[in-house]
């Protein structure tokens, strides 16, 4: 990584000047996907697995999910497997009308380094008829 930084001063001279600053940034956790979208008919159900997994350098746990206080997604926290390090996020949602839903997942984890992951997850519903409450794309009007 590298960065530049402006450093102003009160010297006449040399009002202002730049430090370059470099060095390497270690990843410390993958998550595949980093958001979701979600699409589909009224009626249906529609699910994504995100996977969570920490580098082997920096293993953590997943210790809990917040989502918006009315929230219409279903999401289970499960451990990939015994002996594995990833993590899976199983999301659901479904609605019987047409409309979008949009939610910013909030992973808390027990890593100093890495706190908290966010996940962005929308779904949109449309069967192709627009009614005077929706908008040219099928969204419901607010």
């Amino acid at each position: 990584m590298k960065k530049v930084i402006v450093v102003k001063t009160d010297d006449p001279n040399k009002k202002k000047f730049n430090v370059v600053v470099t060095g390497p940034v270690e990843k410390i956790v993958d998550v595949t996907p980093a958001s979701v979208y979600l699409k589909g008919k009224p009626g249906q159900i529609l699910s994504a697995i995100v996977n969570i997994t920490p580098k082997a350098k920096y293993p953590f746990s997943l210790v809990s999910v917040k989502q918006r206080e009315n929230s219409q997604f279903q999401v289970d926290m499960v451990k990939s497997g015994a002996d594995s390090l990833t993590w899976q996020l199983n999301i659901k949602r479904t609605s019987d009308v047409n409309g979008s839903s949009y939610d910013v997942l909030k992973i808390k984890t027990d890593s100093k380094y890495k706190p908290e992951i966010i996940v962005r997850v929308t779904a949109s519903f449309y069967d192709g008829k627009n009614t005077k409450s929706q908008d040219k794309n099928g969204f419901n009007k607010k």
